[in-house]
Formats: structure tokens, C-alpha cells, sequence
């Protein structure tokens, strides 16, 4: 459905008027905080309707639902890419607390060499061994595994019979990865950092979801491994960002039988529509390209048992909870295992509450011990404090452990890994070959030679004139980009030009264009995606419009920084319409972190004879080897190309320019 709303107010600004003396540079009227979200959002609706249909034609039959599943599990494997090689866990019990039913183990190993993981390892002392296990991976939160719920939810499984590993996901609990002088953690929670070694990541091809996709692997080899475990009868628990990884783990590693995944699952498409989508290991790129759906991850694990556990008040849509149960449900009946897949409701807001763990342990009995037997959580479970939850010797892996290597390290070695691939790509191809490559990093796709443009008003001031202009972007979506013409009133012909963009909109730069225009340059003032009138202010959250928004164009298989490169294109075009300008005399010039689209336009296109950037980074290396300082580093998503440093980094781009001759001046 298109969002008819969004759509500029083209109709009350179809006559031109004229405004002499007029200092309200806006082209747009009325609000336009949303028209980048709804024109994104116009994009990813085709693509999911378009799953929809592919969705409704596999589920016709067995033979085409099961090809559709095999073929997203082979898409999702590589996505991932080649995981570390195993090492040897090391396995080390810090503790051991015996209680009347079962033990605790405070336990530590390594994922990666030097690479520790921190958990608690539950096991029963009834029934025989060996026993099902259940693997917990935390939720986001400060305490990872040290939190009352998680606990409660690993006490209640060993009552019922089973072994239980929690673990501390990474920048959570015992994980942290940035230390103070005290050896405390510099910041409160693994949602930001994510987000961050996530961006870091992506540019070398990597992911914060792989990473803890992987230390999830190595967290069910520890169980595998244990010899009062039953390795035939391993399940995965988790709630909200435990939740999150159960699905991907589940979808993954064949050897997880059952899934109870709580609180997450409520499809992209919704989640897009009112939460927003989470950080990056809760999602990856691309997903809407391959058609893929939050609930696809828990069909790639079909027909195993699946219980989707969700809470009626939770921020996560109970509605596209439904949503994606429903399509399961259908799909597991087309495979003839429908009472495999169920659905829970409990009342409440967002967390692992009593009703929800109830529903995890009894679903995994039903599957793993064949034991319908009603589940109830006793009164007095308890939990450990914090400090009996721990595992490390002082509390946080990093002090702990001589020469542990967090994930900066890991980061390093994915960019070294990069720059030897770079160096590889650059020697075996050519120019032309470089080219090709960075429109298919960036999403670029070539816009229409002509540019249609709608003039809806005239500024007249004492020596020039400023037209504000709509450039149209997207027919079909009805989409446009709004600038300002910028003329001397003395130009009659064949003018040098110049392009302005600016990560604050075209207006914080007006003054700088007003004495370029004076001096005899056409000047074109353009606010690009996510820019000025552009900027997307939906409050989903406070930092919406540089920490989501890039996340829809990644979503669909594209970037910001390819949108970007278009709309500088599109600007172009439309200048060279234009009888006054001399089109072999075009610059361009750039403020703020929009200087990376700039490069792009000024390297894949012979538009310009001159670029000037302001405030360019050197490298993406340097963005992405950089420790963490503050939430503002997260806005760099804006230029985050997934896989840019195998092939080229700023360097490349900047000795393409020179070798076209086209002048690069960074200040």
C-alpha cells in the first residue's frame, strides 16, 4: 500500500509563486518528519508482499515447502560465512553449589582461543543420567545470567529433569568488553555495543549475530561433550534477545531438537511498523532481498517442536506474533506435524515471567521426555545474588584471564583477514571491475537520464534568485527530493555549477551557497536521504534517524550511503538540463558524514571536475579497529557498506578520482 499521505503536498504546490524577500527556505509543506520512513517503508512493503506470494506457493505442497526451507537454510549459512576453527573448550569449574534437587556449576571455557565464555551449569539429581539438556542464552541485560528470571527459568528446568547451561552473551555479565581503570564496565548493557561491533563488523562481512551465533555453538558442544548429557536431546531457551539468539541457534545447528523462543518473535515487517528493528544481533543485512522473515528462521528448523511464547502488553507486537504463528501453523500442517508448532499467551508486559518459563519447561518436557505432566514453578525457587552467579576470578573475563582477547581484537583480525582480500581483489582486476563492484556494495542502481522536476516557488532577493525545486526520485512511489536553485541574475549562459549536500540539510549551508552564487556559480542546494527536510524524526526512539533508519535500505538489500549516491546523481542529471551551466564544469561539495556518498558519486560517475569533502574519515579501517566512546559513534551507520573492505576501502576510491583526473580535496 502506498502511504498517499507522505507525498510532499504536491497538489497545493503546483503553481509557481513568486516571494520577494522571502527567508523560509522549506520546499516541502507541513510536517515531513516521516517521509523517509514512509518511502522506505513503501520499498520493503513490495518486497514482503512479494514473500507473501512466494510463501503461499510453497506452502501448496511438502515437496515445494520443503525445497523453500532447504533452499533459506542454505541462504542463511551464507550469510554467516566460515566460522572460526573449534578449539578446545578448556572447560573450568569455579564453583559448585550442591542443592537438594540438583548441583550448580560456575563455570567458564573458551569459544576461541583466549576468547572465554562465562556461565552456570545446572544438573538434576533425580532420574538417571544421562539427561535432556536445555541451553539458556541471556536476554540484554547488565547481569546476563545473574538475572532473578533467568535463573528461575534454569531451576525450574533441572527440577523437571533436565541439565541447563546459561551463559553470558558478550558486553553483558561477566563479558564486558571495555573496562575502566577500576575493572569495571564502561557501559551499562550489551544493546549498544551490539549495535556497535555489529556496524564495526558488517564493514569486513562479519556480524555481532554470527559472533554470538557461534559462541551459542560452542555453548551446545559444551553440553555435547558433558557425559551426563543426553547429545540426542539438546533444546534452546531463551527470552527477548535470548529469545532472539534461540532462533537464529535453532535455525543454524541441526542438533537443537526443541525451541522455545520468548518474546522476540513478532516479524520484521511489524516490528517496523512500531518497536522498530534491534541491533545487530537481532538481525543481519539483507534479509529482505532473500525473502526472509523472522518466523523463516524458525521454519528452517521445521518440523522439529517449536513453542513461540509472547506476552499480551509486551513492545514486541502481539499482533505480528500471531502473524507469524499463523503462517507456521499453516506450514506445519502442509508437513503433516501441525501439533508440533504452538503458540502461548500469557498476560504482562515484556520478560521471562512465571507463566512463560512454565510454558518453556513444559513444552520441552513434552518433546525431549515425552511428559505431558502439568508444569509449577514452587514459591520459593530462589536465585543466587550476583556475586555467587559469578564464574571469573575477578568478575569480568577480560581481568581474568592472561592475554584474553575481546572483541576488539576479534574486529582487528576480520580487518587484517579484509586487507589481505582487498589486496587480492585489487591485483587480479581492473578499474572497470572496481567499479562494478562498489555499485553492487552500495545498492546502486542508475537512475532514469532524465530528471522530472516541479518549480514551486521563487525567492527574488538583489542580484539572484533562489528556485525551490522537487526532484522526482521515484515515480512510483511518488517520491522527491527538495532543493534550491540557486541563480546570479547577470548568467546568461554555459556557468560553472556546483552541488551542495551537507548531513544537516541543504539549509544549514544557505550562507556558503549565497556567496558561490554571488561570485557567478549556479549553485544546486539538495537535502539527500535522511538529510534535512528528509531527515526521518519517527519516534521510535530518540535516536531514530541515525541509529534505525539506515536499517530499512540494509533491510532491502541496499544502503544508505547507494540512496545517497543517487540522489547526488539525480542532482547531476538535472543540472545538465539546464542551458545556463557548462556541464563539463560541475562540482561537488560536502559537510559531515554525507562526504562518503560524495566520493562514491564523484568515483563511479565523470560528472565532476571537483569534490571538496569536509569531514571525511581516512579509512573504514579506522571506523571500524576504534574502541567505543560514545552513542554518537553509532551514527556512522549512515556509511556502513556490508563487505567494503574485502573489496576497496577510501584510499581506492580517492586514486580512482585521480586517475580520472577528477580533483578530490578533503578538509
Amino acid at each position: 500500500m502506498k502511504n498517499t499521505g507522505l507525498l510532499f503536498l504536491i497538489l497545493v504546490l503546483s503553481t509557481v509563486s513568486i516571494v520577494a524577500q522571502n527567508k523560509n527556505y522549506a520546499v516541502i509543506s507541513g510536517s515531513t518528519d516521516t517521509l523517509q520512513y514512509g518511502y522506505f517503508m513503501n520499498r520493503l512493503e513490495t518486497q514482503f508482499n512479494d514473500r507473501r506470494e512466494r510463501v503461499e506457493k510453497a506452502n501448496r505442497s511438502e515437496k515445494s515447502l520443503l525445497a523453500r526451507r532447504d533452499a533459506l537454510r542454505k541462504k542463511f549459512t551464507e550469510m554467516i560465512g566460515e566460522l572460526p576453527k573449534k578449539c578446545p573448550l578448556n572447560m573450568h569449574t569455579t564453583r559448585k553449589v550442591e542443592m537438594d534437587l540438583y548441583s550448580v556449576e560456575a563455570v567458564t571455557f573458551q569459544s576461541q582461543p583466549n576468547h572465554h565464555v562465562t556461565g552456570l551449569f545446572y544438573l538434576p539429581k533425580t532420574g538417571k543420567a544421562p539427561y535432556p539438556a536445555v541451553y539458556i542464552p541471556c536476554g540484554h541485560s547488565k547481569n546476563g545470567k545473574a538475572i532473578e528470571a533467568y535463573q528461575k527459568a534454569a531451576r525450574l528446568f533441572a527440577l523437571n529433569g533436565f541439565a541447563v547451561l546459561q551463559a553470558d552473551p558478550i558486553s553483558q555479565g561477566e563479558r564486558y568488553q571495555l573496562l575502566n581503570e577500576e575493572g569495571k564496565p564502561k557501559t551499562s548493557g550489551g544493546t549498544l555495543m551490539h549495535e556497535f561491533f555489529g556496524q564495526a563488523l558488517a564493514l569486513t562481512g562479519s556480524s555481532t549475530l554470527k559472533h554470538e551465533l557461534y559462541d551459542n555453538i560452542r555453548c551446545i558442544d559444551f553440553l555435547e561433550q558433558h557425559p551426563f548429557v543426553d547429545k540426542n536431546k539438546i533444546a534452546v531457551a531463551g527470552n527477548s534477545g535470548g529469545g532472539t539468539q534461540a532462533t537464529f541457534l535453532v535455525a543454524y545447528d541441526r542438533r537443537i531438537k526443541v525451541a522455545t523462543p520468548s518474546c522476540f518473535i513478532a516479524s520484521f515487517e511489524t516490528k517496523m511498523h512500531t518497536h522498530g528493528i534491534g541491533d545487530f544481533c537481532q538481525h543481519t543485512w539483507f534479509e529482505g532481498k532473500y525473502h526472509m522473515e523472522e518466523q523463516d528462521f524458525l521454519l528452517m528448523a521445521a518440523p522439529s517442536p517449536i513453542a513461540i511464547l509472547s506476552k499480551e502488553k509486551d513492545f514486541f507486537s502481539l499482533e505480528g506474533a500471531k502473524t507469524a504463528y499463523k503462517e507456521l501453523k499453516k506450514q506445519y500442517e502442509v508437513l503433516g506435524n501441525s501439533d508440533k508448532i504452538s503458540h502461548s499467551i500469557s498476560e504482562g508486559s515484556h520478560g521471562w515471567h512465571q507463566p512463560n518459563r512454565e510454558a518453556a519447561v513444559q513444552w520441552c518436557k513434552r518433546w525431549l521426555l515425552n511428559d505431558n505432566s502439568p508444569v509449577i514453578e514452587p514459591f520459593d525457587i530462589g536465585f543466587f545474588n550476583e556475586e555467587e552467579c559469578l564464574a571469573s576470578p575477578t568478575g569480568q573475563v577480560l581481568t581474568s584471564f592472561e592475554n584474553e582477547r575481546s572483541m576488539f581484537d576479534i574486529i582487528e583480525d576480520c580487518v587484517v583477514k579484509s586487507r589481505s582480500k582487498r589486496d587480492l581483489f585489487a591485483a587480479n582486476n581492473s578499474q572497470a571491475k572496481m567499479l562494478e563492484k562498489i555499485k553492487e556494495l552500495i545498492g546502486y542502481d542508475e537512475p532514469r537520464k532524465k530528471i522530472k522536476a516541479k518549480n514551486t516557488a521563487v525567492i527574488q532577493e538583489n542580484g539572484y534568485r533562489i528556485e525551490k525545486l522537487l526532484l522526482e526520485r521515484d515515480e512510483e512511489n511518488n517520491f522527491y527530493l527538495p532543493a534550491l536553485l540557486l541563480v546570479n541574475d547577470k548568467i546568461e549562459n554555459e556557468s560553472s555549477a556546483i552541488i551542495m549536500v551537507s548531513e544537516n540539510g541543504k539549509n544549514s549551508i544557505i550562507e556558503e551557497a549565497i556567496e558561490k552564487v554571488k561570485e557567478g556559480q549556479v549553485v544546486l542546494l539538495i537535502d539527500i536521504s535522511n538529510t534535512g527536510e528528509l531527515e526521518d524524526k519517527k519516534q521510535f526512539s530518540a535516536s531514530w534517524s541515525k541509529y534505525f533508519t539506515p536499517k530499512f535500505p540494509l533491510h532491502e538489500g541496499k544502503t544508505l550511503l547507494g540512496y545517497r549516491v543517487e540522489d547526488i546523481v539525480i542532482a547531476t542529471r538535472f543540472l545538465q538540463e539546464n542551458k545556463l551551466i557548462d556541464t563539463s564544469k560541475i562540482e561537488l561539495f560536502s559537510l559531515g558524514n554525507t562526504g562518503y556518498a560524495a566520493l562514491h558519486a564523484a568515483t563511479i560517475s565523470d560528472y565532476f571536475k571537483e569534490t571538496t569533502i569536509v569531514g571525511l574519515l581516512d579509512s573504514w579501517e579506522t571506523v571500524a579497529t576504534e574502541s567505543y566512546h560514545s552513542q554518537e559513534q553509532l551514527s556512522r551507520l549512515d556509511n556502513v557498506i556490508p563487505n567494503v573492505l574485502n573489496y576497496y576501502d577510501i584510499p581506492d576510491l580517492k586514486k580512482i578520482c585521480f586517475d580520472k583526473n577528477s580533483k578530490i580535496v578533503q578538509k
